[in-house]
């Protein structure tokens, strides 16, 4: 078989590119190029990367170089970005390869599709493109839906309370309905009363699995910055608050009062 190649690569070198692809043909089984999976690898307020990986298989045996891979990703049937992997080397024989793409989304695409995530709550993507070796180009497609999560706030828990702080923990549950684990670069939340910010705080470099995932976020606040004394806060202990919690892929707020006359 290798003599078989070494032949139908003198013959194109004399007979040019037309003769290449019919030589080859003849001689060397087209790889296959099929859809793996797909992760989510860095999420910020300025990007967020999609990492699909493709496998392509050699069914003959010997190897065969991968000169390159093209690539177009498009979402909501509106092509965002186009791209081109080189240097990926030799395809063993008889074997596979994993190639895995790495998709940056950002700046104004990244805003525009937050807002379509924030609206709509998913997201249809295709990622479309070819691998080239050889002188062939063997086409590949995916498309799927990214999913945005579906957040809710469990339970709020006084921890510790007294008229200097209150130590409160807020329990927030989490479903991820997409088939890879969704990375919480960052995680913002806040907590007000009549308008008045009290807390702010994030969660960086947190990951939501697959199904249903439960995040403690701890936060303190000081009743000395609503009531002047302690009388006002006796004579009055209901305490209203909103929570808001951001990521660049979702939103949530959420109002609850809370009693703390059990507390003075």
């Amino acid at each position: 078989m290798i003599k078989n190649l070494i032949a139908v690569l003198i013959v194109v070198m004399v007979s040019g590119c037309t003769t290449l692809q019919k030589e080859l043909k003849n001689y060397v089984k087209q790889p296959e190029v099929s859809y793996k999976s797909i992760s989510i690898g860095k999420v910020s307020t300025s990007v967020i990367e999609l990492n699909p990986t493709f496998n392509i298989a050699n069914n003959n045996n010997f190897s065969i170089p991968i000169d390159a891979v093209t690539y177009d990703l498009s979402f909501n049937n509106k092509k965002m970005l186009s791209g081109e992997k080189k240097s990926i080397g030799l395809l063993p024989a008889n074997n596979g390869k994993d190639i895995t793409l790495s998709l940056d989304l950002t700046e104004q695409t990244l805003t525009s599709l937050q807002q379509l995530l924030f609206k709509d709550k998913k997201l249809d993507y295709q990622v479309k493109g070819g691998v080239k070796t050889m002188g062939l180009t063997i086409p590949f497609e995916k498309s799927a839906t990214l999913y945005v999560p579906e957040i809710s706030i469990k339970e709020v828990k006084m921890v510790k309370g007294s008229f200097t702080q209150l130590d409160i923990l807020l329990s927030v549950d989490l479903n991820n309905p997409n088939e890879f684990v969704l990375p919480l670069g960052l995680l913002n939340y806040t907590v007000s009363s009549s308008g008045k910010t009290l807390f702010k705080g994030d969660l960086k470099n947190n990951k939501i699995s697959t199904g249903k995932n439960n995040i403690q976020l701890p936060l303190t606040i000081k009743p000395g910055d609503l009531f002047s004394t302690v009388f006002g806060l006796l004579s009055n202990p209901t305490l209203p608050l909103h929570f808001e919690i951001s990521s660049p892929m979702f939103k949530k707020s959420h109002d609850q009062s809370l009693d703390l006359s059990s507390f003075f």
